[in-house]
């Protein structure tokens, strides 16, 4: 198989996780999964606070414009108006709802056949439809027949500023030549043209699918080599900071492409037929998840962009941060569920400078319908508080199967660290060395 050959120490890295999760796609779907729970009897499950990505949504680029003066082919129509969470996406976030419940009763934090008593649970969404529809179906997957409500806090239609991950500092010369310097420090050498040209094979292979040599930009407007396009980063106070140029068409073109497969289009059509191996997916979506980790994962961006969510989560964690009525309801609830966004666990998890994961099964960084989940720990032999942190996903085959997800068939799970948090064989830290790293990591 043919893999992408990154000169960065940091693309080399990215390229090895994302042929491990080519292979990993072609394990069958019983291969095992990390450990869910602890066998240690003196542990008790106490909190968990899951920041989950919304649903399988319908695309949400404007077929109209670059994305499609850069094919001749025709771009699909979907049912599902564009960015709304899809009728299979919300039957996907039930079986997700399910099996968090399964898990939850097995750790004996909430009962498996009785609703929750009132102040048990927090579930609290980003308040555009996809992310309060996600947490509605999650909610009635986990809780079935059960009166559990879903907080939304501003219009619907509208970015809460919690889940906003906008650049909040004011974008002075300074500020703005930290973030650049940032942004094309963790791009490589060369930074964002250099990254670029880096990734020219996975560019060939999107000009192949979209038979770019072909469309509107190459034959009009000249540009024929996407690897070659400039680039530019916008850097706006009040707006999400942004990569324009040949990277963010590629995402735009990538994400539309992995939502078809999600989605359950036949394999002609996803694609247009185009895109048939493990190899090629991983090419392609390498493009997106580097755009998202060349963006958010700079230190600069992340810390401004993921602050409002980090501020919501340390008070929700951390008894006495809570300043907010919503803190301080999912700081006592025993589960608390945040719909947001990609972008939104993308920034966090570079804000608390993670390090190095591999999400076996998927080709995405930042999974559709995954999350990652917090989970307070109580140790009744040291009298200690313990700190846990897990992605947990479905595979991508999971999710194109509408897999029904259970303790007997569970997505996938993969224990995290975070920089200055020594963990044990079990993926536990101690909650106040988490503690105060947070509150480190927002004081900046």
């Amino acid at each position: 198989m043919y893999f992408l050959s990154l000169r960065s120490h940091r693309l080399k890295k990215l390229t090895c996780r994302m042929t491990l999760t080519a292979l990993a796609c072609l394990l069958p779907l019983s291969a095992p999964t990390f450990a869910a729970d602890t066998a240690n009897h003196s542990l008790e499950l106490q909190q968990v606070l899951i920041m989950s990505r919304h649903g399988i949504r319908a695309p949400l680029v404007n077929y109209g414009d670059v994305l499609a003066e850069s094919t001749t082919h025709t771009w699909p129509t979907w049912k599902t108006e564009g960015g709304l969470l899809t009728p299979k996406g919300g039957t996907v976030e039930e079986h997700v709802g399910h099996y968090f419940r399964a898990w939850l009763a097995k750790n004996q934090l909430l009962s498996a056949t009785h609703c929750p008593a009132n102040g048990q649970v927090f579930t609290y969404a980003n308040s555009l439809p996809r992310t309060i529809d996600t947490a509605k179906h999650f909610v009635t997957g986990a809780f079935p027949g059960c009166d559990v409500a879903v907080v939304n806090r501003v219009e619907v239609g509208k970015m809460d500023p919690v889940f906003n991950p906008i650049i909040t500092a004011e974008v002075t010369d300074e500020f703005k030549t930290k973030a650049l310097n940032s942004i094309n420090q963790h791009a490589g050498q060369g930074g964002i043209d250099g990254l670029n040209q880096r990734l020219k094979p996975n560019y060939a292979l999107l000009e192949q699918v979209m038979d770019f040599k072909n469309s509107k930009v190459c034959l009009q407007d000249k540009q024929c080599d996407m690897a070659s396009q400039p680039s530019s980063v916008t850097l706006t106070q009040g707006k999400e900071p942004g990569i324009n140029g040949p990277l963010r068409t590629a995402t735009g073109a990538a994400d539309a492409f992995m939502l078809q497969y999600y989605e359950g289009f036949p394999m002609k059509d996803i694609a247009w037929g185009k895109v048939t191996t493990p190899t090629q997916w991983t090419e392609l979506e390498t493009l997106k998840n580097l755009y998202h980790e060349t963006l958010f994962g700079s230190p600069a961006i992340a810390a401004n962009a993921a602050a409002p969510l980090l501020n919501f989560i340390a008070g929700a964690l951390d008894k006495p941060l809570a300043q907010t009525n919503d803190q301080q309801a999912a700081q006592q609830a025993k589960l608390t569920l945040l719909v947001g966004h990609d972008s939104n666990i993308a920034s966090m998890l570079a804000a608390l400078k993670t390090k190095d994961y591999t999400l076996p099964g998927q080709y995405e960084r930042t999974p559709i319908s995954g999350a990652v989940v917090f989970q307070r720990w109580h140790d009744k032999k040291t009298d200690k508080d313990l700190m846990k942190i897990e992605y947990v996903y479905p595979t991508a085959q999971q999710i194109r199967n509408n897999v029904a997800l259970s303790l007997k068939n569970p997505p996938q799970r993969v224990t995290l660290q975070i920089e200055g948090c020594p963990t044990d064989k079990q993926g536990f830290c101690p909650m106040d060395t988490f503690n105060k790293l947070l509150q480190k990591d927002l004081k900046g």
